[in-house]
């Protein structure tokens, strides 16, 4: 499967494997993307580094949301509440390339949001997947907490982070990369019911 791979996915790498860092590893020296020969990590198909850079700033433009899809507290699959807003945009979603960004709220770790973001953007784009969507033209971004409202006290008032965004990499408009206008999502729903909790989850 495709997936952005960005520096802080290191970071998970690590903590989920038991081997020992290879002797003589040294950490990279920058965020830009680069490690120290020039080589670059941030990799991905062409075509999408403008979106993906607007997603990775929070400065995806409103038209370019096909839908925002909010999960329960430490849970990544797609409950029924809000399979309606991925079924009403499948047609469309067929016919372009996405990307699916996976967010979390601050509570937990930096590596365990950073896992739990993948699995609610791929637990996305399974769904859309079922429902007839070319898994081969759509692209997961996992952001973890890093957008995270610091501020939230609760579970409820994290509510509005933990979410999935299905982006259409073919939006004609413009595409900012820098700072700029927030992404547009719905208002979070309200908690009617946890999904069964999975194997291992945020």
């Amino acid at each position: 499967m495709k997936r952005f791979t960005f520096l802080f996915a290191l970071s998970a790498l690590v903590v989920g494997c038991t081997s020992r860092i290879p002797a003589g590893f040294q950490p990279l020296s920058s965020g830009n993307g680069t490690g120290f020969n020039g080589e670059t990590l941030d990799s991905r198909p062409t075509g999408y580094d403008a979106m993906a850079n607007a997603i990775r700033n929070g400065t995806i433009p409103p038209e370019a949301i096909l839908a925002t899809v909010y999960f329960e507290f430490d849970r990544y699959n797609v409950s029924a509440a809000e399979r309606g807003k991925v079924d009403a945009i499948a047609g469309r979603a067929k016919n372009t390339k996405l990307i699916i960004a996976g967010y979390t709220d601050h509570f937990g770790t930096e590596e365990y949001n950073l896992g739990l973001s993948d699995r609610r953007a791929q637990s996305v784009r399974d769904y859309l997947v079922g429902l007839g969507a070319n898994q081969a033209n759509s692209e997961i971004m996992a952001l973890g907490s890093q957008q995270a409202d610091k501020s939230a006290a609760g579970r409820q008032s994290g509510a509005k982070d933990r979410k999935a965004v299905i982006v259409d990499v073919n939006y004609a408009g413009p595409v900012t990369s820098g700072a700029g206008r927030p992404a547009a999502v719905a208002p979070a729903p309200a908690a009617n019911g946890a999904a069964p909790a999975p194997v291992s989850a945020l």
